[in-house]
């Protein structure tokens, strides 16, 4: 979710360039969840370079990423 904050929009090979230890399959799959969940919002655009894919966060995976990211600074602060 953070590297598709990141770039937003993002295409999938910038999220897999953000993630190489994740494979392909097992990012098409968590992205895909994430779909589902309604976390991010996939579009499917045609464009004259070719057919691509843009990810974007919805406001209710902006809000959780937001919360992970505070969680996170609670864990690691001393």
């Amino acid at each position: 979710m953070n590297a598709i904050q990141v770039r937003s929009p993002a295409r999938f090979h910038e999220i897999a360039s953000a993630l190489p230890q994740a494979s392909s399959s097992t990012l098409s799959e968590t992205l895909h969840a994430l779909d589902v969940a309604r976390l991010v919002v996939r579009r499917d655009l045609s464009a004259a370079a070719g057919p691509h894919t843009l990810y974007t966060l919805t406001p209710s995976g902006a809000k959780l990423l937001d919360r992970l990211r505070r969680l996170l600074q609670e864990v690691q602060s001393p």
